[in-house]
């Protein structure tokens, strides 16, 4: 199996994947149409499967789950309601509601810390939520990577106003989990170059300096 595979192409991937963050206002979003969407759907559910193959060094086993990481999908309807409920409900004024008002799809990712009280976290504790973390963070990779495959624009978000207590509760999300990324997806057949469109701010600061080899 591993002989089918193209380091070029890989490679490739790699390097197209980028930032850019689309907003419009939620009155003038765009909805997605049915078959664009029941096409796309299918694409971004297997994407997240596949990056569920993240590696990941200890087992979180919460509801029978080793995984320490959970995706919350929002398709368009139901991120275009939270754009509304950002906006009109919780008075947000910041891009939050914008994003999601432009997105094709919306991804929450989250992490499960096994200690959320700072003052008993042990030693050993830490270092498990540092593997938690970082596993969680290889599998967004993952899904970024695979879904610039496909040709997807991604907008990798800390979260912002999904992260407060109101929108877990709106969106069904339990407390116990953090936000790690909020995944704002657009279909290449959704893009539309009259929206505003922020690219990312680190992407021409890149350098390879940080590598150092080791002579002993």
């Amino acid at each position: 199996m591993l002989d089918n595979l193209n380091p070029t192409t890989i490679e490739s991937i790699i390097r197209a994947r980028r930032t850019e963050k689309v907003l419009c206002d939620p009155d003038a979003a765009r909805p997605v149409p049915p078959d664009v969407a029941e096409r796309n759907r299918n694409i971004v559910l297997q994407a997240i499967k596949t990056a569920g193959w993240a590696p990941f060094h200890y087992p979180r086993k919460v509801d029978g789950i080793a995984e320490p990481w959970r995706a919350h999908v929002l398709w368009y309807d139901a991120a275009h309601k939270a754009a509304l409920h950002l906006r009109d409900e919780l008075h947000v004024t910041s891009k939050g509601p914008r994003l999601a008002a432009a997105c094709s799809a919306l991804v929450l990712v989250t992490w499960l810390p096994e200690c959320t009280d700072f003052q008993s976290q042990t030693e050993e504790k830490r270092a498990r939520d540092e593997e938690h973390l970082a596993a969680a963070a290889a599998m967004v990779q993952n899904l970024l990577l695979l879904l610039t495959a496909h040709g997807m624009g991604t907008y990798w978000s800390s979260g912002g106003s999904f992260q407060t207590p109101e929108m877990y509760r709106y969106l069904g999300i339990p407390e116990a989990e953090r936000l790690l990324a909020a995944l704002f997806i657009e279909y290449p057949e959704m893009r539309d170059d009259s929206r505003e469109r922020k690219p990312g701010s680190q992407r021409d600061n890149r350098c390879e300096d940080w590598i150092r080899e080791v002579s002993l």
